[in-house]
């Protein structure tokens, strides 16, 4: 007879079952899907939650080929992370996004290489697959919520804008227009010299006419009353020919635009040709403005002496072309401008047409 004492083994079997239930229970509790593989690609390890994702069970995962359970296969970015960790790859692979689906679900992979236990080479590797489905969602939710408070941040500085200029047009119109035209009138029923008063005429009449243009400018009245292509047709007729050849395209204007948009535009419309005809030294110009596909397109080019556009933008010169930039950003939108010394340039605006309105600006007369 022979007498083996195994009350060790059977403790060390205990102690082995008992961690290695200890480990089951951490990887099931674990909020993220957990695989494991050695190193020729055989799963070791599955929790449930990657049960939950994959719909495969442990007892089906454990053993097989970590690509026949994987829910992305070899060719993919993380399979490639999976394949590196196979041949030997050292180094963790840390949030590595994709997406699959099952319905269409975002994930981060992390991806860590299993150590041999004397420390050469790998063993296989560790995987954790995190939904990211609900964070993508109120990232993007925070990032649209931001956009619209910038927007409505913008719809409300161009609404006290436009109520501002208003308010000078009608200061001007009704106070400085009104006082020079009743000069006008007393110079014309009592003139004492007639050469003197035929000279104050004249000087009058075009004090008149630049307050009335100043007014026009500040708030058109035409773009309320007529729309944005009887606008923009009105601001092409007043650029003087001898300064600047001006050629205009208008498509689908016709089409009703909100408020807030049609005063943006021909805001950045009229800020592109004072650009050219104060600083291009440009002979003549094209510009089109055209509602197509759900979106404004604007394009400017002239023939100008064209200029540096990073140096000019960061510099103050380049306040009017930032403001552009910016207001384009706001409604949504992209600006680009393309110049080269001697050159020209090209300025071209897209903005999405969104249904957001205001109020009526309101208009000054034309007397």
């Amino acid at each position: 007879m022979f007498a083996i004492d195994v009350t060790e083994t059977e403790a060390a079997k205990h102690r082995l079952h008992a961690e290695q239930e200890f480990t089951k229970s951490m990887l099931n509790h674990y909020v993220d899907g957990v695989a494991a593989f050695d190193q020729q690609g055989r799963i070791t390890a599955w929790n449930r939650v990657m049960e939950a994702l994959t719909g495969w069970a442990e007892v089906e995962a454990l053993g097989q080929d970590v690509f026949d359970r994987l829910p992305f296969d070899r060719e993919s970015l993380p399979g490639h992370i999976v394949t590196h960790l196979r041949e030997g790859a050292r180094r963790p692979r840390f949030h590595q996004p994709f997406s699959l689906d099952m319905p269409s679900r975002d994930f981060e992979l992390t991806a860590v290489p299993l150590p041999h236990a004397d420390g050469a080479g790998s063993a296989g590797g560790l995987l954790m697959l995190r939904d990211v489905t609900e964070r993508n969602r109120l990232h993007a939710s925070a990032a649209q919520f931001k956009q619209q408070q910038q927007r409505e941040t913008f719809r409300m500085v161009l609404m006290a804008q436009e109520v501002e200029r208003k308010r000078i047009a009608e200061a001007l119109h009704n106070g400085v227009g009104q006082l020079l035209y009743a000069t006008k009138l007393h110079l014309e029923e009592a003139p004492t010299n007639p050469a003197i008063a035929a000279e104050a005429l004249v000087l009058l009449e075009e004090a008149i006419k630049a307050t009335r243009n100043v007014s026009f400018e500040l708030t058109p009245g035409i773009l309320e009353d007529f729309g944005l292509a009887a606008a923009l047709q009105k601001l092409a007729k007043s650029i003087p020919g001898g300064k600047l050849r001006l050629h205009l395209y208008l498509s689908g204007l016709e089409r009703p635009l909100p408020k807030v948009l049609t005063v943006a535009i021909y805001r950045m419309v009229q800020e592109l040709v004072n650009n050219v005809v104060k600083h291009a030294r440009a002979t003549e110009a094209t510009l089109h403005v055209a509602y197509e596909d759900d979106h404004v397109h604007i394009s400017m080019e002239d023939d100008g002496g064209g200029f540096d556009v990073p140096a000019t933008v960061g510099s103050a010169k380049g306040i009017g072309l930032a403001s552009l930039y910016n207001r384009a950003a706001l409604l949504g939108g992209e600006f680009e401008l393309l110049s080269r010394p001697g050159r020209g340039t090209i300025a071209t605006v897209t903005l999405p047409v969104i249904s957001e309105d205001l109020e009526p600006l309101g208009r000054v007369g034309d007397e």
